[in-house]
């Protein structure tokens, strides 16, 4: 009789034993199901510009990372011009336009007159007024809008837009964009080439949006020589910059100050130093013609 009890005993704890194994068994194949089944998460869209610090004149590259098919790519660049005698005017030699592209001028704080002159190469100039084909006018309060179609034949074209600012504005905005179509391959990835020659000094968005409706965005900054504060403008300000830079002072670092313009105002190609700042105030206060710099 206790021999049949005993055997009961062991029973029970076999059963109990192979059910707990059965239990982790399907928790197990649970945990392997949830991890199959769960949908790998996609790497985020992004764009880099090279060189990130871009000179006018400079060929930029535009390289994509997780896009989809067809790339619309955007370039934004907008720009402050001062009121000159009642009128606002931009103008952009040598400015590189692919063919296909499209592009679109808005300028602010003008009235309804705005007028874009373009030329190609030797060829006469074009006066571009309401009516001119091609290109499509609208005005909406002190801005005024010019778009085109696909530019026919790409190129270096030399634009000038004037109009007749508002009364009392004593700086208008001027801002210009450039659209275009490129394809990812089937990494997700996209390169683009072009020449900053002719863009205005100013803040330089890049925007890409593909198929799937997935954007990504980077914004830099072209410079000119002696414009440490990568403002579009060499003045006193850029002297104070390189001193900070130079001095370490917290916030003027090369986030914020364009070493590559200050570097070298001197003749000194290697690094930034106190006489670059020196060098770009005799320069500014006519004490030199030109800013004696011998760096390539």
């Amino acid at each position: 009789m206790m021999e049949m009890k005993g055997m009961k005993k062991k029973g029970r704890g076999r059963r109990r034993g192979t059910a707990m194994r059965m239990k982790q068994i399907v928790i197990v194949a649970l945990i392997l199901v949830a991890f199959v089944s769960t949908p790998s998460l996609a790497l985020a869209a992004e764009i880099t510009i090279n060189p990130p610090d871009p000179t006018v004149g400079d060929t930029v590259t535009i390289n994509g990372t997780g896009f989809n098919g067809n790339v619309t790519l955007k370039t934004t660049v907008t720009c402050w011009k001062p009121v000159s005698d009642g009128k606002c005017q931009c103008t952009m030699d040598d400015f590189e336009i692919p063919q296909g592209a499209r592009f679109i001028l808005s300028v602010r704080e003008v009235k309804d007159n705005v007028t874009i002159y373009i030329k190609k190469s030797i060829l006469p100039w074009w006066t571009v007024t309401p009516g001119f084909p091609g290109f499509t006018f609208d005005y909406s309060p002190n801005t005024s809008n010019v778009s085109s179609i696909e530019v026919p034949v790409g190129g270096k074209y030399k634009i000038d837009v004037i109009g007749d600012a508002v009364d009392g504005s004593e700086n208008c905005t001027m801002t210009t964009t450039a659209t275009m179509e490129v394809e990812a391959d089937e990494n997700g990835n996209f390169s683009e080439t072009f020449d900053t020659q002719g863009i205005p000094i100013c803040s330089f968005t890049i925007n890409a949006t593909d198929e799937d409706s997935t954007s990504a965005e980077n914004t830099t900054n072209l410079h000119l020589l002696g414009d440490a504060s990568k403002d579009g403008q060499v003045n006193g300000y850029d002297c104070c910059c390189i001193a900070r830079y130079v001095a370490g002072i917290p916030g003027y670092d090369n986030n914020t100050i364009s070493a590559n313009a200050a570097k070298g105002l001197a003749g000194n190609c290697s690094t930034v130093d106190i006489e670059d700042a020196r060098c770009l105030a005799r320069f500014l206060i006519g004490k030199e013609s030109t800013i004696p710099c011998s760096c390539p």
